[in-house]
C-alpha cells in the first residue's frame, strides 16, 4: 500500500479502538518500553501525544523515565513550521507545555537540548514495514530531524499495529527506523 492509503487507514483503526483496548495497549507498550536497553543513553527525546486521536501514550513512559531512571534527561519536541523540522526542550523546572493551533501539545518556552550520538528518539507513526519504513503524519518534520541526528542515535517507533510487508512509495527522503515497539514484539532493523 501507498503512504496515503495507510495513512488513512491507520488513522480509523486507532480511532476505532475501544477505551478499554487502548488501555490495554498502552500498557503492553509501556512493558516493551521498559525492556530497552538503556546502558550509556542520556536522553530520551520523545513526543508527546495526541490522546484524543489516540496516539500511544507516551506520558506513560516520561512518568517511568522520571522515576525509574531519573538520570536519563526528558526531551520533547515542538514543531518549528518554518524550517519544518523540530526544536527540542528539556523536561525540567523552565518547561511549559501548551497545545499549539493543531491541537498537539508541544513547549511554549524551556531549556533547549540538542540529542547526540547518546541518544534515543522515539517516533510517531501511524504505520511501518518489516524495512523499518514509517508512515507518519505527512509534513515531514520527523524524517529531516533525524537525518540531522549524529550516528549512533537510535530512532524507535511506537505502534499499536503489526507492520505490513511494504510501502511502496517510500524514498530518499524517509529515515528508517532501527527498530519498532508493538504490544507484541520489538521489531529490529
Amino acid at each position: 500500500m501507498k503512504k496515503q492509503e495507510l495513512r488513512k487507514a491507520y488513522l480509523e483503526k486507532r480511532q476505532q479502538l475501544s477505551e478499554a483496548a487502548y488501555e490495554t495497549l498502552n500498557q503492553a507498550l509501556l512493558q516493551r518500553f521498559k525492556t530497552l536497553n538503556f546502558s550509556g543513553v542520556n536522553a530520551v527525546h520523545i513526543f508527546l501525544p495526541m490522546l484524543r486521536t489516540k496516539e500511544p501514550d507516551t506520558w506513560l513512559f516520561i512518568n517511568y523515565l522520571r522515576t525509574a531512571r531519573p538520570t536519563i534527561k526528558r526531551v520533547f519536541p515542538k514543531a518549528d513550521f518554518k524550517q519544518k523540522t523540530l526544536i527540542n526542550y528539556l523536561d525540567d523546572e523552565q518547561l511549559i507545555i501548551a497545545e499549539n493551533k493543531f491541537g498537539i501539545p508541544e513547549p511554549i518556552s524551556g531549556n533547549q537540548f540538542y540529542t547526540d550520538k547518546n541518544s534515543i528518539v522515539i517516533v510517531p507513526l501511524l504505520a511501518f514495514d518489516l524495512q523499518g519504513n514509517r508512515v507518519g503524519y505527512g509534513g515531514g518534520f520527523y524524517d529531516r530531524f533525524l537525518a540531522g541526528c549524529e550516528v549512533g542515535t537510535q530512532f524507535i517507533g511506537l505502534s499499536f499495529f503489526e507492520p505490513v510487508d511494504w510501502i511502496e512509495d517510500t524514498d530518499e527522503l524517509d529515515v528508517e527506523l532501527h527498530q519498532c515497539i508493538t504490544p507484541g514484539e520489538a521489531w529490529k532493523f
